[in-house]
């Protein structure tokens, strides 16, 4: 009798666990990196720091997104990698894997006809 609950205990925390962890991407999908370029600073406006240029495929869209912030937030970035992101207007919201959260502007996007 003891075993029987045991077990059944462990299987009520295992589905908890499971659906907590579901419950925290959500409205996130799967993006991978097309492409990514540190872009150059503007000698005219030095507040312009340059940034990021970066293509990111969700489903069967291509999105062209500018970004700027510190470079540590995409030291990890290459093509090929994939992140969990999700649409919010004109910005892409992307989570890096220590579950920082970058904004990419969204400039242009592409779907196949």
């Amino acid at each position: 009798m003891k075993t029987w609950l045991v077990v059944l205990s462990c299987c009520i925390a295992m589905a908890a666990v499971l659906a907590f962890a579901q419950n925290g991407d959500e409205g996130y999908q799967t993006a991978r990196v097309l492409a990514i370029e540190k872009l150059a600073a503007n000698a005219q406006h030095m507040e312009d720091t340059g940034g990021y240029k970066i293509s990111m495929r969700m489903g069967d869209t291509v999105y062209t997104c500018r970004s700027s912030g510190p470079a540590a937030a995409f030291i990890d970035w290459a093509p090929g990698k994939e992140f969990p992101a999700k649409l919010n207007g004109k910005l892409l919201l992307v989570k890096n894997p220590n579950g920082q959260v970058v904004e990419l502007n969204i400039v242009g996007k592409k779907t196949p006809k």
